[in-house]
């Protein structure tokens, strides 16, 4: 089923996707400032090089992928693979980097491989969600804030090397310190990191409150089956990979991020990705998510418009 409300489609049949981007510019960029998401299919490309050519077309300056959550592997010049999770796993909705200190604009992903099934990218409009989730919800978490708790280098997440990209520990303590984390380097040379940060933000460009976290990826009842209990028999309740709470370090009820799932679940829309489609999202708009998949599948990412929590 392909659900494509709110999402801007321009058919490019035939077209190659540099040329199409190219004399379409301007009609995308207003597409995506306007409706925040835009879906580009029935191009050609000739790969990972053409996607990064049109998105210069698209004016991205590529962003690297710092303070990373998830694995990774940079193909071409600010070009990523998606999430490399196994394809049985599905990813929930989540705006990129919402647990950072700086994320990205707008996101772009390309369809290099389409998966044999499933596999696609569901996108959510977090102004709605906002609007769907209870009121007491909102209000409290809006009060409360969270925390998010990060471990590295326990191995059953990203070592500290990979999420911060270098080998050098002082690197990695002035990060922390210019973003205003609290952090502590532990034993097995594993890094514990801590940031406080508030679960709604406002848009720079429209003044829109958003519902805008990792809530519901980081917490604890969104690992699937008996891994929860698995992983905290073995690393403890704080030495998760990744763990949310309320900004005052109590846990946050899983009935309370029950509610805030289901408000995704009502608003959530999906499509079968086919072969070099183009989506471009405003990614403090709308959020994105991927489903378990069969096949090759691979979507490739690239990330523009840094936007700084201050």
């Amino acid at each position: 089923m392909n659900d494509l409300t709110g999402i801007v489609v321009f058919e490019a049949v035939g077209a190659g996707l540099e040329s199409y981007t190219k004399d379409h510019a301007a009609e995308i960029g207003a597409a995506v400032a306007e409706a925040g998401a835009v879906l580009v299919r029935g191009a050609v490309a000739d790969g990972a090089e053409e996607f990064g050519r049109a998105l210069k077309r698209l004016g991205f300056d590529p962003l690297q992928y710092t303070e990373r959550s998830t694995p990774r592997s940079e193909v071409g010049d600010g070009v990523f693979t998606s999430t490399e999770y196994p394809a049985r796993e599905i990813i929930p909705q989540h705006c990129e980097s919402s647990y950072a200190g700086a994320w990205p604009g707008r996101l772009a992903f390309f369809s290099a491989v389409p998966a044999l099934t499933g596999g696609a990218t569901p996108i959510t409009d977090v102004t709605r969600v906002l609007d769907d989730i209870p009121a007491e919800v909102v209000e409290e978490l809006e009060r409360r804030g969270l925390m998010y708790v990060r471990n590295y280098g326990s191995g059953a997440g990203l070592d500290w090397r990979d999420a911060f990209q270098t080998e050098d520990r002082a690197e990695v303590d002035r990060f922390c310190a210019a973003a205003g984390m609290e952090w502590e380097w532990l034993e097995d040379d594993c890094l514990r990191t801590v940031r406080r940060a508030p679960a709604l933000a406002v848009h720079p460009r429209t003044g829109r409150r958003l519902w805008f976290n990792h809530l519901v990826l980081f917490h604890q009842s969104s690992l699937p089956g008996s891994l929860r209990e698995d992983l905290v028999a073995v690393l403890g309740d704080d030495g998760l990979p990744n763990d949310v709470l309320f900004g005052d370090g109590e846990p946050i009820p899983d009935a309370l991020v029950a509610a805030v799932r289901e408000a995704f679940g009502r608003r959530t829309q999906r499509f079968d990705w086919e072969l070099h489609d183009l989506m471009v999202i405003d990614n403090m708009r709308w959020s994105h998510g991927r489903e378990a998949f069969t096949g090759e599948r691979r979507v490739l990412v690239s990330m523009t418009d840094l936007i700084t929590r201050d």
